[in-house]
């Protein structure tokens, strides 16, 4: 197994274990605090990851840059002191300023509930700043156990916070500030752990240079994170007052956005897991590759991503068309937000297309036009919000958010394809796309069917095998995957293994044996 597979099932086996405890948490919290709580929560957060966005920089510009300098470790540290003194001073001028004007934050909010959530995460500005930036060094540096476990351990202590706190220890504290709460402890103690690793692994707080040049590659992508954390801000912001001049209350307003943004959004999300795995891994190689003007190498790179991409978006689609009620019961316990999942299903495809290609692109050095292409589909996601709730209720947003994905994933493959040219696997993650959908259709109708006669739960499971039966064999049939030569391979690999254990338990067991005879060789001998 090559570096690059190692350092893949490394990092995805983090990030499953990472998904997997962040959707229990919000399982959690769905459950024991409710849809409203959730929504709090979302709507604070929102206003904290658009700050976050001015004081982080670009993750994947510093990453690129430790990743291009090689050995060179006085360049690696400089650069990564530049972007701790570009991103701390900012933050610090954004915590003076809230506090400074924080009589008058309600005036954000359609919830003055979520001023006092958002004051409490308002240190991470400051601990998420120097996150960011050492586990940038680490990537660069492709030490993916680093860079993959301290957010596993954010999660971890996240958990542990939140759910000793609104469990009871301490009875003045509600569900929401538990929440917050834990979310400012889990962001400080990684950021303590990243700087003992970091200054343990030879890094160090060295002259800053090439500022000029790290703000000048940031800007474009930082622009492109203030303007998508802006664009999650105006929809938490506006969203439940649109809801409520179209008729809603206050409170069910707060908790239909907690639903789409809290449990459904989080579903979408899941074919992210390995799909953001994959590119934390490519990044640097991509990086290494264009420095050397190797476009075969990278285009051979981008096949395997691609296809990876739609294989994973495929399969998800497939599942959550059908079977998005039971998702959001089993899970949630809670019907409307699974019926958001089989409403938002197709944003998996642009969702994971977006999230192949714009790593792609700014390896190569082309954060401009991930900017361009960001904002062009950036302009159709704000009229949704502003003028369809009064029609489509909440859905107005999955319905931007689908569009504006839509339109940048394709913008960016463009771009791609004109730079690298053909023999990119476009054509394979095409007949992926069409049988994901003609499966998830198939399985829609028929799971429907038999609900009727055997019960949604049993109905589910017997449509949920066959549809994922059929994936398998419509993966081999397009040889987008061998799957039975990997099937054979897997059995060789492991009958090879079985016989070389037997040979090596038998030369163990005989070993001792011919200690003994040569033992009494030489007494006879003597």
């Amino acid at each position: 197994m090559n570096k690059t597979m190692k350092s893949f099932f490394t990092v995805t086996g983090f990030a499953v274990a990472t998904r997997a405890l962040s959707f229990l948490f919000k399982m959690w919290m769905s459950r024991s605090l409710g849809a409203e709580t959730v929504g709090l929560y979302q709507i604070s957060l929102s206003i904290i990851l658009l700050l976050f966005s001015l004081t982080a920089g670009a993750p994947t510009v510093l990453s690129r840059k430790v990743a291009v300098a090689g050995g060179d470790r006085l360049k690696q540290n400089a650069y990564t002191t530049s972007s701790l003194i570009i991103g701390l001073s900012t933050g610090i001028i954004l915590i003076v300023l809230a506090l400074a004007f924080h009589k008058h934050l309600h005036l954000l909010f359609a919830d003055d509930r979520c001023v006092r959530l958002f004051l409490i995460m308002l240190p991470t500005l400051i601990t998420s700043t120097i996150y960011a930036s050492l586990r940038s060094w680490f990537w660069g540096q492709k030490k993916f156990l680093t860079f993959s476990s301290t957010e596993l351990l954010e999660e971890v202590v996240r958990i542990a916070v939140a759910s000793i706190l609104a469990g009871g220890v301490v009875m003045s504290v509600d569900g929401g500030t538990a929440v917050a709460i834990a979310f400012t402890a889990s962001d400080l103690a990684c950021a303590l752990v990243l700087a003992m690793l970091f200054f343990v692994k030879g890094g160090r707080l060295v002259r800053p240079q090439d500022s000029k040049e790290i703000l000048r590659s940031t800007l474009p992508l930082s622009t492109m994170r203030i303007l998508t954390s802006l664009s999650v801000t105006v929809t938490a912001l506006i969203l439940p007052e649109r809801l409520v001049d179209s008729g809603m209350s206050l409170s069910l307003a707060t908790a239909e956005y907690g639903r789409i943004a809290g449990m459904a959004f989080p579903m979408i999300m899941a074919p992210s897991m390995a799909i953001s795995a994959l590119a934390v891994v490519l990044i640097p190689d991509i990086a290494s590759l264009a420095k050397d003007n190797d476009l075969t190498a990278i285009k051979t790179k981008f096949k395997a991503s691609l296809l990876f991409s739609a294989l994973m978006s495929g399969f998800f689609f497939m599942l959550y068309l059908p079977f998005g009620k039971l998702l959001g019961i089993l899970f949630f316990g809670d019907e409307h937000a699974g019926e958001f999942i089989s409403y938002c299903a197709p944003m998996v495809f642009p969702m994971a297309l977006g999230q192949t290609t714009t790593p792609i692109l700014n390896s190569l050095g082309l954060e401009r036009r991930t900017f361009t292409n960001y904002v062009i589909g950036a302009v159709l996601m704000l009229p949704c919000v502003f003028f369809l709730p009064k029609f489509i209720g909440v859905y107005a947003v999955a319905l931007g958010m689908g569009l504006s994905t839509i339109v940048t994933a394709i913008l960016n493959t463009v771009t791609i394809l004109k730079r690298l040219g053909k023999g990119t696997g476009l054509t394979k993650a095409l007949w992926v796309l069409l049988y994901s959908i003609l499966l998830g259709v198939l399985g829609l109708f028929t799971n429907n069917l038999l609900a009727v006669f055997i019960g949604k739960w049993l109905s589910g499971v017997i449509t949920g095998f066959y549809v994922v039966f059929f994936f398998c064999i419509c993966t081999s049939a397009f040889d987008v995957v061998d799957i039975e030569g990997y099937i054979k391979t897997f059995k060789s690999t492991t009958a090879l293994s079985f016989r070389k254990r037997k040979e090596v338990d038998k030369v163990s067991t005989n070993k001792p044996k011919s200690l003994l005879k040569g033992l009494k060789m030489r007494q006879k001998a003597k």
